[in-house]
């Protein structure tokens, strides 16, 4: 049976992102918000090459999403992912993994629109049940925050199906069970399975966020490693920043020679660093990141 490709792509556009109104699309310099509306061409372009690799951001305002995602993206990304998607189908979701170039995507569709903190609740809840990490930062949950400002975007990510930006090559779908997603995307997409949204909630309700006992009594956030060093001593010893410092301009690291023009300062304090690219790691919703997270972040430090 055949579909028409304009049909397969606006059921695409509402079935995966939260938002249709803005999308991300990879350029020279990286990805990059695009404010204008994800229409069925820009879906086709992207899905068939012809076109930049789309990114769908996974949050609308001012909390709201109807998909659970997760980039692994570690080394044994893929492996983390089927261990995943495994514990969830046991437990009444319906997710799919999709390999990456390094890691893997989990996809899991909802059958409602729901508060993305529900989400990412049931998200935890499942990483727990898996015995994987819950806070690695390697390991990101989609929606990535629980609420975006009217006019923020909030995390994105590259969307299913589409080719890797750098290399063209498109990831193999796997089901929960480990068997690959073979056909169409339109017969896929046909055979895919919606998350009730009473199972989420169910799982959400589950999470409760872990609390550390320290020489002071009970802490809700987790003790971090005393780190005396300042953030510029990291980006030039973890990072291989060339003279950093607190009102330099660098190049950021994570994009490497991709960086044309200087993206990533040093805060006033030397304590936390900024990159201005919207979808970098070191740029984090634009919140940048502190001490802690730069070395934990570090290539090879993590």
């Amino acid at each position: 049976m055949s579909y028409d490709p304009l049909d397969v792509a606006i059921c695409y556009a509402a079935q995966w992102p939260a938002r249709t109104d803005v999308y991300q699309h990879w350029t020279s310099d990286g990805w990059r918000p695009v404010r204008s509306p994800l229409t069925p061409e820009v879906v086709i372009a992207g899905l068939t090459g012809k076109g930049p690799s789309i990114g769908g951001y996974m949050i609308a305002p001012p909390g709201v999403a109807h998909t659970l995602a997760i980039d692994f993206d570690t080394d044994d990304g893929l492996e983390q992912g089927l261990t995943l998607a495994k514990t969830m189908k046991e437990n009444g979701f319906f997710p799919y993994v999709e390999s990456s170039r390094r890691g893997a995507h989990l996809w899991c569709p909802i059958n409602s629109p729901l508060p993305a903190k529900k989400i990412r609740a049931a998200a935890r809840v499942m990483l727990a049940m898996a015995l994987l990490p819950t806070d690695d930062p390697h390991i990101e949950i989609r929606p990535g925050s629980d609420t975006v400002e009217k006019d923020g975007l909030g995390h994105a990510l590259r969307l299913p199906r589409m080719p890797h930006p750098k290399t063209s090559v498109r990831g193999t779908m796997f089901r929960a069970d480990g068997s690959e997603v073979t056909g169409s995307l339109a017969s896929w997409m046909l055979e895919t399975d919606f998350t009730p949204v009473a199972k989420v909630m169910e799982w959400a309700d589950k999470w409760r966020p872990p609390t550390y006992v320290t020489a002071y009594g009970h802490n809700p956030r987790a003790p971090r490693p005393d780190d005396d060093a300042s953030a510029s001593d990291l980006l030039m010893t973890f990072w291989s920043v060339a003279k950093a410092a607190p009102g330099r301009n660098s190049k950021c690291p994570a994009h490497g020679s991709e960086d044309r023009h200087p993206s990533l300062s040093v805060m006033k304090d030397d304590k936390r660093v900024i990159c201005r690219v919207p979808g970098c790691i070191l740029n984090n919703n634009d919140k940048g990141r502190g001490t802690y997270e730069l070395r934990k972040l570090a290539p090879g430090h993590g």
